[in-house]
């Protein structure tokens, strides 16, 4: 029999491999919709299918009452804010200068985590943070796809680097909610208060959409986003943080970058060179690295 630690790595890598897909995919969506417009219509379908999912499994949907302020934070930050960035950066910048800011998420992690007196990488994660930091690297720099410099991406670039922050901060800003509840609820509460902050200040844009002339590709992007990038990449990404901590967890982004290399050269037909799969196979070593590191707790002074 498979144990439950290998069952949640598969489910991992199975949000690892829809994400990176993402990249690719969220294009799609950005011909048919600003980034604000399509996270409006995407939390406003996954948050119902959220919770059918929570009462499906849990029977039980009720928190308290002096955690919804916690929870509203959680969903302007992770959902509202970082969702909308993410989709700006899918947007404006090219998938590859994209992914390469996105994967720098897990150091932003480390950062939030050790100032807010979480977590920190012992001496083999941090070895293991560097490799993978050069394995993206190459995975990005090497090849056929290379960076794209120059000012026509900057704004993409900036605003990608943004959400990596964003991205990184999400987890430490959740972990005491995960400790209290189970990630599905924590998710689905946080992604009620973001559909309630994204309605706010996006549902003019959406009236305003011309719906007729919006392609059937961009459809299919919504639906990839709300059922497998949502409903099925956050939980199981929460569940992994409450059960192995946003370290280890976070180092998985690593790998993302690399998934979006090879989803666009299936895709797009665009080439992938040696190096890139040197640097991926380092991207892997790595996460391993990290994986079998001793978490510590810092010391509050």
């Amino acid at each position: 029999m498979i144990a439950k630690k290998d069952y949640l790595e598969f489910a991992i890598w199975g949000v690892v491999f829809v994400w990176g897909l993402n990249y690719v995919v969220g294009k799609w969506g950005m011909a048919g919709f600003d980034p604000l417009s399509f996270n409006v219509i995407r939390f406003v379908g996954a948050t119902p299918l959220l919770f059918l999912l929570l009462y499906a499994i849990e029977k039980n949907i009720r928190v308290k009452l002096k955690d919804c302020w916690e929870l509203a934070l959680i969903g302007l930050v992770g959902v509202a804010v970082y969702q909308t960035l993410f989709m700006a950066a899918v947007k404006y910048a090219t998938a590859t200068n994209a992914s390469l800011m996105l994967a720098v998420s897990p150091v932003f992690t480390a950062i939030f985590a050790w100032s807010s007196g979480q977590e920190r990488l012992g001496f083999q994660g941090r070895n293991g943070s560097a490799l993978s930091i050069l394995g993206v690297v190459f995975v990005l720099l090497f090849g056929t796809n290379k960076l794209a410099i120059g000012l026509d991406v900057l704004r993409g670039d900036l605003i990608a680097l943004l959400a990596s922050g964003i991205w990184g901060l999400y987890p430490v800003l959740a972990k005491r909610m995960l400790s209290k509840y189970s990630a599905l609820k924590t998710i689905t509460y946080s992604s009620l208060f973001g559909t309630i902050f994204l309605l706010a200040v996006g549902l003019n844009g959406v009236l305003r959409l011309s719906w007729s002339e919006i392609p059937f590709s961009a459809w299919g992007s919504e639906l990839f986003s709300v059922v497998l990038v949502t409903a099925y990449g956050l939980v199981v990404w929460y569940h992994a943080i409450s059960r192995i901590g946003a370290n280890r967890v976070m180092a998985y982004m690593y790998a993302v970058p690399a998934v979006a290399v090879i989803a666009a050269s299936i895709i797009l037909k665009e080439e992938i060179h040696f190096m890139q799969i040197i640097g991926a196979m380092v991207i892997f070593w790595g996460i391993s690295m990290i994986r079998n590191d001793k978490l510590s707790q810092v010391e509050s002074k």
